[in-house]
């Protein structure tokens, strides 16, 4: 298992400060409803959720907010969302004044998972894994989970975003699919893994691998890798 080097600091600072510089970019693209897959995605999560946890949950890279307002107004969970970027944290507590966001980086928190308070039936992590040593955020979310809690990961499918280079490794995403004219999207670097790999992480996280589902569109393409962890010891 790797260790954070000071390398790896400052690639998680740079990586903070793109998604800010995207920030309310993001949030128009994502109110607009400009990601089509969203719809199956969405649903997927939700679903996910409500089987496997419920109750008390954790949005780690909540962004907008979105998930914590639907699990609060849907499901009926007590959530707590955390994000890195004081924009998106605004944007949420904006649509949403009454639900309880913190800007937190990852950083933060891996440092202190305690300060987020537990234990929790579920924590989250949708679409928001980005860098190479992520096992360090899910050992953390791991800890704050009650016996039996579950860590819920949605990620890109890496057989239909592998782009023919099924390894490990940094990739670029530059927004060109939900982009309109005009708008000035920043390249982010993320951090492609395997099937493999996936599945690995969630278990250094010391947690045993309950489900692994692979939502897809109506022409079935796969749209997205769901992974759940329970929390057995």
């Amino acid at each position: 298992m790797s260790k954070r080097t000071e390398a790896d600091t400052q690639t998680a600072h740079r990586l903070a400060e793109l998604w800010e510089a995207n920030a309310a970019l993001w949030a128009r693209a994502i109110s607009e409803g400009r990601i089509p897959s969203r719809r199956q995605t969405d649903t997927a999560i939700l679903t996910s959720i409500s089987r496997h946890g419920g109750g008390r949950v954790l949005d780690l890279g909540c962004g907008e907010g979105w998930l914590v307002r639907r699990l609060s107004s849907e499901v009926g969970c007590q959530v707590t969302g955390i994000d890195g970027s004081p924009a998106l944290i605004g944007a949420a507590r904006r649509a949403h004044p009454g639900g309880d966001y913190r800007h937190m980086t990852y950083a933060d928190f891996v440092a202190a998972p305690e300060a987020v308070g537990g234990s929790y039936d579920a924590v989250v992590v949708n679409f928001a894994l980005f860098d190479d040593l992520a096992h360090e955020l899910l050992a953390a979310a791991a800890s704050r989970l009650t016996l039996g809690g579950a860590l819920i990961v949605q990620t890109l499918h890496p057989w239909s975003s592998a782009a023919d280079d099924y390894r490990h490794g940094w990739r670029i995403e530059n927004f060109a699919d939900i982009a309109t004219e005009g708008e000035a999207w920043v390249p982010v670097p993320w951090y492609f893994r395997t099937l493999e790999g996936w599945v690995a992480l969630v278990r250094d996280a010391g947690l045993t691998v309950a489900d692994l589902r692979e939502p897809r569109d109506a022409q079935e393409k796969l749209l997205s890798l769901l992974l759940v962890g329970r929390r057995t010891r």
